[in-house]
């Protein structure tokens, strides 16, 4: 054992006495300067570029073994530009022998000034540093005993640098095929000792500019960090980084952006964490915290984020984008929102989502299930929204323009385009949306359940909910694979008050009042309004019952019917201008821009009336005829009786167009009416005297029969 012992201690001697020679041989007799000439040989042979060493070379053995370089400067690839590939104007290094024998790194700091790396692609896509990489047999001699190169198991038990110290570096980046060049430069790094698990400082800086878009601007980042290679766990304490830039490629030309954090990761365990997050930039200000599992193949991150304070109005303007003006001058001023994130590589979540929106409150869950085919899932609650408040604001005048007017010419004078679909062809979307009250085009809706499903180009909407005292389920159906696009909607609405509907979404008195039913199943192509009007087909079936009819009374009209017949003058009007009635039926059958009626049938206690004609959606004219007959007596109507015109048929002719519409009595149609209808009483009358006539010549033929048959027996 001892000639065992004294064998070693004698081994090690020598090594120590070799090192030592060795150490004297270079520091006394060896000059590194002496092989410039042959080291730049040796890398034009393998390389085929060359190597330049204007700097004053040094070599330090023991118990360091380190370098000092002086200018060095390599050349580029043939074929690229007449910039180096690389060059520095001072570096030094040295790492300490003994500690690699213990499978140790332990180096002094690293000092790297004026490094300057130029990378190119040409417009063929070959690079400049392809002749610089290629296959390692180390790679294959690991891949064929069954071992990865580079892997855990060749990593040093333990790293320890004294510092690191990057000082103005450029690095150049060029891609004629793009057509874009980057730059990084001014690039400065720094830090403390790196010893395993001990923190130390970090400071990074740099300046950046881009052609395409253009950028340009500088970040920082700094602070305390730690390594542990063996454990492989890092983490970077205080973070502070910040971003000025500017340029066209910057939202609103130019940004000041901040970000605070504590990060850690083990890849041991696979994990990450994310403490104290703040982001800042635009006046928003992002909160939150996160962690991280499924290093590094399949991370996953989740946690609660904040955004508090957003006032959208002054981030539209921050990024000059013009804000929408709203009839409420108050809206798009505050917004929050708060959720639980979580993102992994192939989705993104949103979960107990709690967001604000000037009065409105939004909860529910937002995910894109599917980055790659960006499907969206939602599942959403409004408690209330007023839509009016954020269109625009009517004219100055208070008058909207007419309804028949064409599109508002754009800026080259032609029509408005309809919108256009090709977000709608590639969405992928489903879910529902809740909104407790909804108030939108002037009408009002409560307990709002929107279904909405959307792919392959085609968006089916599926709202339903209350309505003035009733209810409407409908389903609308955009189909955006053909061109023009397609539209279908049916459904219908149910014990609906329709006056106030209508006066809300008209913002008009009401013409019709009573309780709806009313079924409609129209289609039609293109989503232009004019497009729509003459391509829109279907039927349209209205049930009214208890209502009125406002802005007509016909039993005024009956009444001037009376006076044309009698030849007097009509009594003045009395009552109010309606008619009122019980149960109110109508189908419309729309096609080629026009919609027609043929069925009308309105009944009371005094009056049945029916009518017949058509409107004209493209140019929004009406030519409609409507024809009353009394049943009954005036009574409630305020009027006199009306015997005259009992059981005749009293036209009334409907003209003008949407917003102006004509009522006026037929009064040619009502004497061609009348002359018949005496001409057939009159014919009647005689009918029933020559039927009277008959029939008591029948029976004195009769009477006249048995008396000669009587004789003639006797």
């Amino acid at each position: 054992m001892k000639s065992v012992v004294r064998i070693v201690i004698g081994l090690v001697l020598l090594v120590l006495v070799l090192l030592g020679a060795l150490a004297a041989y270079l520091a006394f007799v060896f000059d590194a300067n002496d092989y410039r000439e042959r080291l730049g040989e040796m890398v034009t042979e393998q390389t085929g570029r060359r190597l330049t060493l204007s700097g004053e070379l040094k070599l330090s053995v023991f118990p360091w073994l380190g370098f000092e370089l002086g200018a060095v400067e390599l050349g580029n690839a043939p074929g690229f530009s007449d910039r180096p590939f690389a060059a520095l104007t001072a570096a030094e290094a040295r790492l300490k022998l003994l500690p690699l024998l213990r499978n140790e790194i332990a180096v002094d700091r690293v000092v790297l000034k004026g490094l300057q790396l130029s990378l190119e692609r040409r417009a063929d896509g070959k690079t400049n540093w392809a002749d610089l990489t290629g296959p390692r047999d180390t790679d294959a001699a690991g891949a064929a005993d069954g071992t990865e190169a580079g892997s855990a198991g060749g990593a040093p038990a333990a790293l320890a640098v004294g510092g690191i110290d990057i000082q103005d570096a450029v690095i150049r980046w060029e891609d004629e095929s793009s057509n874009v060049r980057h730059t990084l430069s001014d690039v400065d790094i720094r830090s403390g000792q790196i010893a395993p698990g001990v923190p130390f400082d970090l400071d990074l800086a740099a300046s950046f500019a881009a052609s395409a878009p253009a950028v340009q601007g500088r970040f920082t980042v700094n602070g305390k960090a730690s390594l542990d290679l063996a454990a492989r766990r890092y983490a970077l304490a205080g973070l502070r980084a910040a971003l000025k830039a500017s340029g066209e490629g910057v939202p609103g030309g130019a940004v000041d952006a901040g970000l605070m954090a504590d990060l850690s990761v083990d890849l041991a365990q696979g994990t990450v964490s994310v403490k104290g997050l703040s982001l800042k930039a635009y006046e928003v200000a992002l909160t939150g915290a996160l962690d991280g599992t499924g290093l590094p193949d399949a991370p996953v991150l989740q946690g609660p984020v904040v955004l508090e304070g957003l006032n959208p109005r002054q981030l539209l303007d921050r990024l000059k984008i013009e804000a929408p003006r709203t009839a409420n001058p108050e809206r798009l001023k505050r917004a929050a929102l708060k959720a639980r994130l979580q993102v992994s590589p192939t989705r993104i979540a949103l979960d107990e989502l709690a967001a604000t929106l000037d009065d409105s409150k939004l909860g529910g869950r937002v995910e894109v299930a599917d980055l790659a085919r960006k499907a969206l899932r939602f599942e959403l609650a409004v408690d209330a929204l007023d839509v009016d408040s954020y269109l625009p604001p009517a004219p100055a005048n208070g008058s909207a323009p007419p309804a028949s007017a064409p599109a508002a010419p754009g800026a080259d004078g032609k029509a408005a385009a309809a919108p256009s679909l090709d977000g709608l062809r590639a969405l992928d979307a489903a879910g529902r949306l809740r909104i407790g009250k909804l108030k939108a085009g002037g009408v009002q809706a409560s307990e709002i359940d929107i279904g909405v499903k959307a792919a392959g180009g085609r968006l089916v909407l599926s709202p339903k909910g209350g309505l003035y005292g009733g209810q409407f389920d409908s389903e609308l159906a955009l189909d955006a694979r053909p061109n023009p696009p397609a539209v279908a909607i049916t459904g219908g609405l149910s014990d609906v008050q329709i006056g106030p509907m209508l006066r809300d979404l008209t913002a008009k008195p009401e013409r019709l009042t009573g309780r709806a039913r009313i079924d409609f199943k129209l289609k039609g192509t293109g989503l232009a309004a004019p497009a729509l009007k003459q391509t829109l087909a279907g039927t349209v079936a209205l049930n009214v019952r208890d209502g009125a009819v406002k802005g007509v009374n016909i039993a005024q009209f009956l009444r001037e019917a009376q006076a044309a017949l009698t030849g007097q003058k009509a009594d003045s009007a009395s009552g109010p201008a309606q008619t009122d009635f019980s149960d109110l039926n109508a189908t419309v059958v729309l096609g080629g821009g026009v919609a027609r009626n043929d069925d009308l049938a309105m009944r009371s206690p005094l009056l049945r009336v029916g009518g017949e004609g058509a409107v004209d959606l493209v140019r929004e004219s009406i030519d409609y005829r409507i024809s009353a007959a009394v049943v009954g007596t005036l009574t409630g109507q305020g009027g006199k009786s009306l015997d005259q015109v009992r059981g005749v048929t009293v036209p009334v002719r409907v003209g003008g167009s949407f917003s102006e519409p004509t009522y006026a009595l037929d009064t040619e149609a009502l004497l061609a009416g009348a002359v018949k209808g005496r001409l057939e009483q009159e014919k009647a009358v005689v009918k029933e005297k020559v039927e009277a006539a008959r029939e008591k010549a029948k029976d004195q033929l009769k009477e006249e029969l048995k008396k000669g048959l009587g004789g003639l027996f006797r």
